[in-house]
């Protein structure tokens, strides 16, 4: 199989259809497909990808008029380039198969057999949704059985995404020109603190790589230390100790692209792999660049202000992140994605936000919205609205768990008992007596966004005032729905505790207590 020339992804077209589509085809005639058709992670590997071939193609693009050229001269280049480097593309290559290395065995003599694999790994520990070893996934049982038959092109996609996003813990070993690798792996670039990514959308998927590809002087600002680099396919490293083309895979922002996190190498049969733990990829925390999709937020550490990503909680839904994605990002300075600064000032786009959840070394949940960003939302003045409506959002749901509260305490006289009996974990306690409400109440806000984003748009205008009106007052109407939904009034006791939890709800001069359980939401 040829990654560059033959249908391994998963694509939209024009019509709504899904197919498979190859990379040449991506980017030589990707107008004719209008989206992925992929899980949220998938679509941050694909687009690394994408862009990552799409730069060493254009050798670019080099600054803002090379970028303006990019749409007619990428198809061409592409082909040119993927024809050029063909057989650097093909999964099952003798000596350099594609993101793999030919030279792995289990063995430190280095000999490789591909009889008798019982000791390789299964393929399916290269896709988060399949139950394999520790990793349990609700309702796959095929594992167990033996049944699951995983076509080659899946196990394609599923290395790629595997190599973004494997979370660090206990791995198999293997040896790599007589080396051994170490039991315990690393992160991936794109995984560390669950950080969320963010990329602009277009009418096509070809716009949108072209949307997302920076020029090499906005790349020169945010890696200044560190060079533009290679694909890992042209400078593939032959040992730990190739240090050269290491560094470039590791250290360089092309090289990190397409990143080799781990040591792979398919059997023929496609069935099971070699693994082992790769090459070393610092991370922001190690005070690396931030990955291009991520966003910088700052937060503070007890009197010190330390900037850190932007993580994804699944209690927290990602519209309520987006003050801080939409910010363009200054070198060394807090903000979003790099491809914002493709943006003229004045211009709406879509952005697409994606993220995966990760608790140590499992993979609890994944994420993705799509959004159209008006105009003043990338103000200050819009930014620091949408904080603040956020926030009033934030409030009332906070207000609704303290009136629900109010209401257990008095229908139920052993609440209070059991609640400081449950000590340190009181707060999952609180979460279970508030999910119906909080679900009912942020699903409604969810669906009411619009309000919220015409309120932003009018900021400076006449209008400013009333749709900030309109968009608190549905906040209120619907937690107070979500009350009625979830305290019942069909006894006389239950009618006295819903008036007593009422009051604390629609009350201005009583403020509920705060906890900090709002992180431990069930709901987004």
């Amino acid at each position: 199989m040829n990654v560059a020339f033959d249908p391994w992804i998963p694509v939209v077209d024009a019509t709504g259809g899904r197919e498979l589509t190859s990379l040449c085809s991506v980017l030589s005639e990707g107008g004719k497909y209008a989206d992925l058709a992929v899980r949220p992670h998938e679509r941050v590997a694909l687009m690394r990808l994408f862009l990552c071939v799409a730069h060493a193609a254009l050798d670019g693009p080099k600054d803002y008029d090379e970028w303006c050229e990019v749409p007619k001269r990428l198809p061409e280049a592409a082909l040119k380039y993927l024809a050029e480097w063909r057989d650097s593309f093909e999964l099952f290559h003798p000596t350099k198969p594609w993101l793999q290395i030919a030279g792995l065995s289990k063995n430190a003599d280095a000999t490789v057999s591909l009889i008798g694999t019982a000791d390789w790994t299964p393929v399916s520990k290269l896709n988060f949704s399949f139950a394999s070893g520790n990793n349990s996934t609700l309702f796959d049982h095929a594992g167990i059985d033996g049944s699951r038959q995983i076509p080659l092109m899946d196990t394609v996609l599923s290395m790629l995404t595997f190599q973004c996003f494997s979370t660090g813990g206990l791995i198999s070993q293997v040896f790599w020109n007589g080396k051994q690798t170490v039991k315990t792996a690393r992160d991936a670039p794109c995984v560390p603190a669950s950080m969320i990514h963010a990329l602009l959308r277009a009418d096509s998927l070809f716009d949108s790589i072209c949307l997302n590809l920076p020029t090499h002087e906005d790349l020169k600002l945010y890696y200044p230390s560190h060079g533009i680099g290679r694909p890992v396919w042209e400078q593939t490293p032959t040992s730990f100790a190739d240090s050269a083309n290491v560094e470039n895979a590791t250290a360089t922002y092309v090289g990190r692209l397409v990143p080799m996190v781990r040591l792979i190498r398919i059997h023929p049969s496609g069935e099971r792999m070699l693994l082992g733990d790769g090459l070393p990829y610092q991370s922001f925390a190690d005070g690396f660049p931030p990955e291009p999709t991520a966003t910088v937020v700052v937060k503070k550490d007890g009197k010190k202000d330390v900037q850190s990503l932007l993580s994804y909680r699944p209690s927290r839904a990602l519209w309520r992140e987006l003050a801080a994605v939409v910010v363009k990002r200054k070198a060394g300075e807090p903000g979003g994605p790099v491809s914002l600064n493709a943006l003229q000032e004045g211009a709406a786009c879509d952005l697409v936000v994606a993220a995966l959840a990760r608790d140590q070394a499992s993979i609890i949940d994944t994420a993705e919205s799509v959004f159209h960003i008006p105009p003043k939302l990338a103000t200050a003045d819009g930014t620091a609205a949408y904080e603040q409506e956020v926030k009033s959002a934030e409030s009332l749901a906070s207000r609704l768990g303290w009136a629900i509260e109010s209401y257990r305490i008095e229908v139920d006289g052993g609440w209070e008992g059991r609640l400081k009996g449950a000590g340190a974990n009181k707060g999952e306690l609180k979460v279970k007596l508030h999910s119906v409400a909080t679900t009912h109440y942020w699903t409604a806000v969810e669906r009411n966004l619009q309000l919220l984003m015409a309120h932003i748009e009018a900021i400076g205008t006449d209008n400013a005032i009333p749709t900030r009106d309109i968009w608190r007052k549905m906040l209120f109407a619907t937690a107070c729905d979500a009350y009625r939904t979830a305290c019942g009034q069909d006894t006389p006791r239950q009618m006295r505790a819903f008036a007593k939890g009422w009051q604390k709800l629609t009350s201005t001069k009583d403020e509920p207590e705060t906890d900090n359980t709002e992180t431990r939401e069930e709901n987004p």
